[in-house]
C-alpha cells in the first residue's frame, strides 16, 4: 500500500475543505468530465508530474500535477482496494495519484484502463508517502485529460468507421466489423449510429496517425464510454489488434470474452 488508513480519512476531509476554499478563490472549478477544460480566472501553477523535488515543495499546497500515465494497478485483493495511476516506471520516488475503492465508481469504468497512456492534469492537496508526492482522487472533478481532439461526428459509413465535420473519415482502432453482405453489417452500422452520430466525440490517438487508406486511426469517446469497447461488449464488432497501435488490446478482448460467452449479437448466430 502507498498510504495509510489512517491518512486517507485525514485527507479526505482535507481535499475537501481546500478545494472548496481554492475553488472560491480562482472563481472556478475544474471539469466534471475528462477532457474538457478547466475553467477559472486565475491560471494556477502546473506542476510537471516528473518534477519531484517541485512537488515536495509544494508537499501540503493544492496543486495542478500534468503528465503522462505510464503505469496503472488496481491493487482489488488489498486493504482499502486502491487504484494507483502512475507517471513514472519504476513508480518508486515519483508522483502517484491514488483512487480508494470506496469512490472507485465514481470515475469512468476501469480507470486503471481509461487513463493508461493519457496526459493528465490533476488537481488536489499534494501529500507525500514514503519520500514521494500524491494526490488522493474523491472525484472525478479532480482529474481531467488534456491531449483528445474534439470532433463532431457528421455520417456513420459502416461499423467501424466514421466521418467528421471537415470530411476526414475516421477508422476504430482495436476492432472490425462485418462487411457489406456479411450477416451483421446492417445491425453492427445501426449500433455505430446510435452511439454517435451527430454527437460531439473526443478522438485519441494511439501510436500511428492514419491507415493505408488515408484515414485517422482513433479510439473514439463518448462522454467515458469508447466506443471502440462498447461495440465489442454488445457483439456488434470483433477485437482486431494491429501492431503498434495495442493500448486498449488488453481492455478490447477482455469484453469481447464477455460478449462470446453471453453469445451477444454476432456471437449468438449460427456457425
Amino acid at each position: 500500500m502507498k498510504s495509510s488508513g489512517k491518512w486517507h480519512s485525514l485527507l479526505l476531509l482535507g481535499v475537501a475543505l481546500a478545494l472548496l476554499g481554492s475553488t472560491a478563490a480562482c472563481g472556478g472549478q475544474a471539469p466534471s468530465l475528462p477532457g474538457e477544460t478547466p475553467v477559472t480566472e486565475h491560471e494556477e501553477q502546473v506542476i510537471d508530474a516528473l518534477d519531484t523535488a517541485t512537488l515536495l515543495a509544494h508537499a501540503g499546497e493544492i496543486g495542478i500535477v500534468e503528465g503522462v500515465v505510464v503505469r496503472t494497478y488496481y491493487a482489488q485483493s488489498s486493504k482499502g482496494q486502491p487504484t494507483f495511476l502512475d507517471f513514472h516506471d519504476p513508480y518508486e520516488g515519483y508522483f502517484t495519484a491514488v483512487i480508494w475503492g470506496e469512490d472507485r465508481d465514481k470515475f469512468p469504468s476501469e480507470p486503471e484502463t481509461y487513463y493508461r497512456g493519457k496526459m493528465l492534469r490533476i488537481r488536489g492537496l499534494i501529500e507525500t508517502y514514503k519520500g514521494a508526492p500524491e494526490i488522493i482522487l474523491t472525484d472525478p472533478s479532480q482529474i481531467w485529460v488534456v491531449e483528445y481532439e474534439d470532433a463532431v461526428v457528421t455520417r456513420v459509413i459502416d461499423g467501424d468507421t466514421i466521418e467528421i465535420a471537415g470530411g476526414e473519415r475516421v477508422r476504430y482502432i482495436g476492432i472490425d466489423t462485418p462487411e457489406v453482405g456479411e450477416p451483421y453489417y446492417q445491425e453492427a452500422t445501426e449500433a455505430n449510429r446510435n452511439l454517435v452520430e451527430g454527437k460531439r466525440v473526443r478522438l485519441e490517438k494511439d501510436v500511428e496517425d492514419r491507415d493505408e487508406y488515408g484515414r485517422l486511426l482513433r479510439y473514439v469517446w463518448v462522454n467515458t464510454t469508447m466506443v471502440n469497447a462498447e461495440l465489442v461488449r454488445l457483439g456488434y464488432a470483433y477485437s482486431y489488434s494491429h501492431h503498434p497501435n495495442t493500448r486498449y488490446q488488453e481492455y478490447i478482448l477482455r469484453v469481447e470474452k464477455e460478449a462470446r460467452e453471453q453469445k451477444r449479437g454476432l456471437w449468438g448466430l449460427s456457425p
